[in-house]
């Protein structure tokens, strides 16, 4: 997205990022990351911590509950501190008003509550949720058929039977397939296979999701991510991000209206009157302790105004909906979303840009205004020519290794391209590439629970249920993308790496080797 004048004139006079140069040791960003834009800010002076091994938050969260299940890594400022979970999704933001994320539930426990990006295809979970309106035994019988992939990971067994709980007794967050800390840049990139969140489920994803958080100085932390989607279906509602505050830290909503004013805003979530078009906000939204103070603490999420009126594909403008998950004496949760309607077919892909800021109340409004014109919803431009590097050892790929490469597969999605996975079966010790990330999952047959003259009921004939959280397989990393049979035209090379069960496994890049 091009910057802003506003951003670009304060870029001029910025200070140069610092606490960062890079080390001699540090590796440089992983090919595969450059396919997450970057958005030309210059970043304020600053120094971040970086946090790879657990350290606690200092936040008290829901009885029963353990930190350590869900870290992956922390990022600390001057006065601010985020924690990274291990579906890639912001399990904790930590500032002057304390932890902002709520306490959580059993039912969920960083699936639910947490900032992240979720999807799912209306014309599927629109017919389950109306039949699901029947009875709590309709309900509980369509689960299965629940479409909703969430960043973070599953629903597991909690202390309710409701909407949100799960028939796994522990969580399954979304596999990390690469990870990298940039000390240059101060961001850290995490790329995650998403995961449907009721399981076992009919539906598979076939959802990448990756994201980049960089610290930019003074509170600001900017959130690129870009959705890859390699499944069978047409995503057509995407929250980019879903969101929230507790409410007992930062009881009071404020939405920015287009002529730099804003308004106090209060109602339950999913009410239509806690809804707005992106375009009738200033592209801002913040949770403050007392509005009345203008040293109040306060965080804001910086969504964008949309000024092209609507998400790629889509048939409608992009909203944002807000309000509190019922009563907040028990369900501490002020919730936020921004939703996108774009048409994302198979092998499509889409970039989000959001902008999260901590600090004074004024402070978070005014750097909120300036950030509003680089946020929102794209499609992203290939570059055919990113280049991932494949080294061979003993017949198995890495990306990494010493001498040259045996051969370079795509960085980015191209048409006709697939990812390929480089996963080991954890009973023989078997490392092999793939295409599909369940072939090592469980599955089993699914009776359908629709009756026979419901209109969807043909739709789920003859279909199994996936169980990826006990899959036999671990992923150890993304190797890239290529066409998985020879290209039409053009010119290509065949290479060949480890199929499961030994076989080989010949793929095609347009990447040649000189």
């Amino acid at each position: 997205m091009k910057p802003s004048i506003i951003a670009l004139f304060a870029a001029l006079f910025a200070a140069p990022i610092g606490g960062g140069a890079l080390a001699d040791d540090a590796p440089p960003v992983p090919a595969i990351f450059t396919i997450i834009p970057q958005s030309g800010l210059q970043a304020l002076q600053g120094k971040v911590r970086f946090v790879g091994t657990f350290e606690p938050s200092g936040s008290t969260w829901t009885d029963g509950l353990d930190e350590r299940d869900v870290f992956l890594a922390a990022m600390e400022g001057e006065g601010w501190r985020i924690g990274i979970g291990k579906g890639g999704q912001l399990y904790s933001v930590r500032g002057p008003f304390g932890e902002s994320v709520p306490p959580q539930r059993l039912d969920s426990p960083w699936n639910d509550e947490v900032w992240q990006m979720v999807l799912t295809v209306e014309e599927i979970i629109r017919p389950i949720h109306d039949f699901q309106k029947q009875g709590r035994e309709q309900r509980m019988a369509t689960m299965p058929l629940m479409y909703f992939i969430h960043q973070s990971g599953i629903y597991v067994k909690g202390q309710s039977d409701g909407i949100d709980s799960g028939s796994v007794d522990r969580p399954f967050y979304s596999p990390v397939l690469r990870q990298h800390w940039d000390p240059a840049t101060r961001t850290f990139h995490v790329v995650n296979w998403a995961q449907q969140a009721r399981t076992p489920c009919v539906w598979k994803s076939g959802a990448l999701i990756y994201t980049s958080y960089r610290d930019l100085g003074g509170g600001a932390l900017e959130v690129t991510q870009v959705l890859h989607h390699f499944g069978d279906q047409t995503i057509t509602y995407i929250n980019a991000p879903w969101g929230g505050v507790r409410h007992s830290a930062l009881p009071h909503a404020i939405l920015s209206k287009p002529d730099g004013t804003w308004e106090e805003v209060e109602g339950g979530w999913g009410a239509d009157t806690a809804l707005r078009k992106l375009r009738d906000t200033g592209g801002w939204e913040a949770w403050v302790r007392n509005p009345d103070q203008r040293e109040s603490p306060a965080l804001a999420l910086v969504f964008g105004t949309e000024p092209e009126l609507r998400a790629p594909g889509a048939a409608r403008p992009s909203l944002v909906r807000w309000g509190t998950a019922g009563n907040v004496e028990v369900r501490d949760y002020q919730v936020t979303e921004q939703i996108s309607k774009p048409r994302l077919e198979p092998g499509g892909t889409l970039a989000a840009r959001w902008f999260l800021v901590s600090g004074s109340f004024d402070d978070v409004r005014r750097r909120a205004e300036e950030l509003a014109p680089e946020a929102g919803v794209w499609t992203p431009v290939p570059d055919a020519s990113a280049a991932q590097e494949i080294w061979m050892s003993d017949g198995r790929p890495a990306t990494t290794g010493e001498g040259k490469p045996a051969f370079e597969l795509h960085a980015q999605p191209l048409p006709g391209t697939v990812p390929f996975f480089l996963m080991k079966d954890t009973r023989s010790g078997e490392i092999f590439v793939t295409t599909d990330p369940y072939v090592l999952t469980d599955s089993e047959p699914f009776a359908n629970p629709l009756p026979n003259d419901h209109p969807e009921h043909s739709r789920y004939e003859g279909r199994v249920v996936y169980h990826q959280y006990s899959s036999r397989g671990v992923f150890l990393d993304l190797l890239g993308y290529a066409f998985p049979k020879e290209p039409p035209t053009g010119v290509s090379e065949r290479v060949e790496m480890p199929g499961y069960g030994s076989e080989t496994f010949p793929v095609w890049t347009t990447i040649l080797r000189h």
